[in-house]
């Protein structure tokens, strides 16, 4: 609920100052669906094609807001279900995804454009009482690209919990993570 208020806030004031300017306003919305692949990014290839029989049932869904053109604030939202191996069966979790990132696009060409993101994210598990914990919160770093500035798509890269970052850069071939990938239509 804070974070909600926070967002409305900050969406708030940014819409006023530009309000005050006489450009016009680019805010964009919409649904947003996805894959997370659990990886080990030293043998992607290999990896991905075993984590594909783990796809069936490993979706998010969810919506996302756009508030600028060149640089942009995004926060979403998604309800995330998870499948891992547990012994010989396989596992789900529920959860309850809100990305914050921010973001600069570049070669745009009207047709196609190239964006950078990057931001934190908190996890909320579904089943569980909700509170906010700071070990829930992880970073994420990707890219995209927007073909007709109507279909945004999206490549991130998050970081494991307990990690620094200087050993998720040293150990980053052997430290695996999740790659998510995601499809959004802006309206």
């Amino acid at each position: 609920m804070l974070l909600i208020f926070i967002l409305t806030g900050l969406m708030t004031t940014v819409l006023h100052a530009q309000n005050n300017k006489t450009e016009k306003i680019y805010f964009k919305f919409g649904p947003k669906f996805g894959l997370d692949f659990n990886t080990n990014t030293d043998n992607f290839p290999e990896s991905i094609e075993a984590s594909t029989g783990h796809l069936n049932g490993n979706y998010q869904i969810g919506g996302f807001m756009q508030l600028g053109k060149r640089v942009y604030f995004q926060p979403e939202f998604h309800y995330a279900v998870h499948k891992y191996p547990v012994g010989d069966s396989l596992s789900s979790i529920e959860q309850f995804k809100v990305p914050v990132h921010v973001g600069v696009k570049f070669l745009d060409i009207g047709l196609l454009s190239l964006h950078l993101s990057g931001g934190a994210m908190y996890t909320h598990n579904k089943e569980e009482a909700f509170f906010f914990d700071k070990a829930r919160v992880e970073y994420q770093v990707g890219a995209g690209i927007d073909l007709f500035d109507f279909i945004t798509t999206d490549l991130r890269y998050g970081f494991k919990h307990g990690k620094s970052l200087d050993e998720q850069i040293t150990d980053f071939r052997n430290n695996g993570g999740v790659i998510n990938f995601t499809v959004g239509l802006k309206l």
